[in-house]
C-alpha cells in the first residue's frame, strides 16, 4: 500500500509560544487521559452505594471464571474479580477500571492518528472524544460494551498498519487482537468482518494475500474462534438464544426510530465542538479553494470512514427493522475524532487546537458535573431508588448475618432474577455463587447435589410474590422479610428471602432437572 501522505503544516500560533501540551502531543494525550481516569473513577466512587447492575452480574459471574455465559463471553468479568482481589472493593474498583478502558481507547487512538495526520493530529483526534457522550455518562459502569471499546480502535489500526507495512509482526499482533477481542462481546466480530471485506476488496490491501501474512492472523484469529464456537455449543448455543430474545424485546418495547434518536443525542455535541473550535469552519484569511484535508492518502481516507463510520451506520439503517441495542455502538465512535481531522486537519492552528483542548475539559466537566448533582436529586429528592443509593454493603452484610445465625453455615449460593439478589451476592463475604432465575442451564456452576450440600438463599427485591421458577424451591419454607433505610423520610427498602437450608434442597432440585 502506498505511504501516506504527510500531515500539511499548520499555521504558527499568532499569540506566539505555544502551550506545553501542544508542542508536546503525548503531554497533552496524558493530560485528558488522567483527567479522565480520576474524575470519572472518584465522582461515581462517591455517589454511588452499589454497582450498576450490568458490573454487580459482572462480579458475581467473575467468581466462577467461566469461559462464557448463556450472554456472553466472560473477559469482562474475569476483569472484574482481578480488580477485586487487586483493591479489595467492590464499591470503586470497577469505576477505575473502566477509566482505564476508556484511556487505553484514548492511546489507540493516539496510536493510529499518530500514523495518519501525525502528532498534533493525533492529541486533536483525541481531544475530541470526550465531546462524544460515550465518554461521559456512558463510561461509569464497567461492561461488555466498554471492554470492546479499545479493541475495537486496536484492530482497526493493526489491520492498518500490517496492510500497510507487510510485516509479520503487525500481522501476529492483528490476529492476537482480533481472536482475545472477541471474549469482550460477540459484537466485535462487526469491524472483524468490515476489516476482512475491506483486506478483500481494497486492490492493493488484496494484494497481502500473496504473502504469509494475512494468512498467519488469520489462522490466529480462527483458533481463538474455534474456542468460542466450542463454549457457545457447550451452553446449547443459549448465548445465540439470547440475543435473538433480546432483539424480540427491543423491537416490542421500543420505538422503531428510538435507536436512531439514542444516537443522536450522543452525539449531538461534536459538530458542535468541531465547528466553536474552528475545525468545521472557514477562516477568514483561508484562500478560496483551500483544501482542508489534512490525510493526503485517499485510501487511508476510504480506510478510515469505511472502519469508522460503516458499523455505526450500518446499525442504524438496520435499526428500525432489527432488535439493536442503544449501547451497542458504543465502541463504534471511538474513530470520529481521527476521521474529522483526516477530513479538516489543515484548519489545525494552535488556536484551534487551544480551542479543541477547552471544549474537551469543558464538556468532559460538565458531564461530571451534571452527574454530581443528577445521582443525588434523582435518589433523594425524587425518591426513584436506584443502584446509586441502594445499600448494598448493609444488605449483603445482613442478609448473610441471618443466614449464619439459622444454618450455622457460609452461604454459598443466592438465588433469584434480579439486582437485589446480586446486590446480597456480591456484598456477602462468603462469595456466594449465583443461581440466576432458578435455571441450571443460565448457572452450570450450580447442580442439584451442590444445593442439597450447601443449601441457598432465595432473595428479591420488595415484598410481592416470588421471582418465577421459585415455587418448586422456596416450598415448605417461610418467606420472611427485612427492611434497609436508604434515605431520610422515605419508606425503607423492603428485601423477601427464603433460607434452604442443606438437604432440604436436594428433592425440590430433582423436580427441576427439567430447566437444564
Amino acid at each position: 500500500m502506498a505511504d501516506i501522505s504527510a500531515p500539511a503544516a499548520v499555521s504558527p500560533d499568532p499569540a506566539g509560544r505555544a502551550p506545553a501540551f501542544i508542542a508536546t502531543p503525548l503531554r497533552g494525550l496524558l493530560s485528558i487521559s488522567a483527567l479522565q481516569l480520576v474524575l470519572w473513577t472518584l465522582v461515581p466512587a462517591l455517589l454511588n452505594k452499589t454497582p450498576p447492575t450490568d458490573t454487580l452480574e459482572g462480579y458475581m459471574w467473575g467468581r466462577e471464571w467461566v469461559p462464557m455465559t448463556y450472554k456472553h463471553p466472560q473477559m469482562p468479568a474475569w476483569l472484574l474479580e482481578i480488580t477485586h482481589d487487586l483493591t479489595g472493593s467492590y464499591t470503586w474498583g470497577h469505576f477505575l477500571l473502566s477509566q482505564i478502558f476508556i484511556c487505553a481507547t484514548f492511546a489507540m487512538v493516539y496510536l493510529m492518528a499518530r500514523d495518519m495526520v501525525g502528532k498534533r493530529g493525533a492529541l486533536a483526534a483525541v481531544l475530541l472524544l470526550p465531546t462524544l457522550a460515550v465518554f461521559s455518562w456512558g463510561t461509569r459502569q464497567f461492561n461488555h460494551d466498554v471492554a470492546q471499546m479499545p479493541f475495537w480502535v486496536a484492530v482497526s489500526w493493526l489491520l492498518w498498519r500490517a496492510a500497510r507495512d507487510d510485516k509479520m509482526g503487525w500481522w501476529v499482533a492483528l490476529g492476537l487482537v482480533s481472536g482475545i477481542s472477541l471474549y469482550a462481546k460477540f459484537s466485535m466480530g462487526l469491524i472483524l468482518l468490515f476489516g476482512a471485506l475491506w483486506l478483500c476488496i481494497e486492490p492493493q490491501a488484496r494484494r497481502r494475500w500473496a504473502g504469509p501474512g494475512p494468512w498467519v492472523a488469520l489462522a490466529i484469529v480462527a483458533l481463538f474462534s474455534a474456542t468460542v464456537i466450542y463454549n457457545i455449543a457447550q451452553l446449547h448455543f443459549l448465548p445465540v438464544t439470547y440475543a435473538d430474545g433480546r432483539d424480540g424485546w427491543v423491537l416490542n418495547h421500543r420505538g422503531r426510530f428510538y435507536y436512531i434518536g439514542v444516537q443522536v443525542m450522543l452525539l449531538l455535541i461534536f459538530p458542535i465542538a468541531l465547528y466553536a473550535s474552528g475545525l468545521l469552519r472557514r477562516a477568514r484569511d483561508e484562500p478560496a479553494g483551500f483544501d482542508p484535508r489534512l490525510l493526503g492518502d485517499r485510501r487511508a481516507r476510504i480506510y478510515l470512514l469505511w472502519m469508522g463510520a460503516g458499523p455505526p451506520l450500518l446499525l442504524a439503517l438496520a435499526s428500525p427493522f432489527t432488535g439493536v441495542g442503544e449501547a451497542w455502538s458504543k465502541p463504534m465512535y471511538s474513530l470520529l475524532g481521527l476521521i474529522a481531522v483526516a477530513y479538516l486537519g489543515r484548519r489545525l492552528t494552535d488556536r484551534v487546537l487551544r480551542r479543541l483542548a477547552g471544549w474537551s475539559v469543558g464538556v468532559l466537566l460538565f458531564g461530571v458535573v451534571t452527574y454530581a448533582i443528577f445521582v443525588p436529586v434523582k435518589c433523594y429528592v425524587a425518591g426513584d431508588l436506584n443502584n446509586a443509593c441502594v445499600p448494598g454493603p448493609t444488605i449483603g452484610a445482613r442478609l448473610q448475618q441471618i443466614w449464619h445465625a439459622q444454618v450455622h453455615r457460609p452461604l454459598r449460593i443466592v438465588a433469584g432474577d434480579g439486582s437485589i439478589m446480586m446486590t446480597a451476592g456480591v456484598f456477602a463475604s462468603d462469595l456466594p455463587s449465583m443461581f440466576t432465575d432458578f435455571n441450571f442451564a443460565y448457572s452450570p456452576w450450580i447442580t442439584p447435589e451442590r444445593i442439597a450440600r450447601q443449601g441457598m438463599m432465595a432473595i428479591w427485591a420488595n415484598a410481592g410474590p416470588p421471582p418465577p421458577g421459585a415455587a418448586p424451591w422456596i416450598a415448605g419454607h417461610p418467606i420472611e422479610r427485612a427492611q434497609f433505610p436508604w434515605a431520610k423520610g422515605r419508606s425503607p427498602l423492603t428485601v423477601s428471602y427464603v433460607i434452604v437450608p442443606p438437604e432440604a434442597g436436594a428433592k425440590p432440585g430433582a423436580a427441576a432437572e427439567g430447566k437444564k
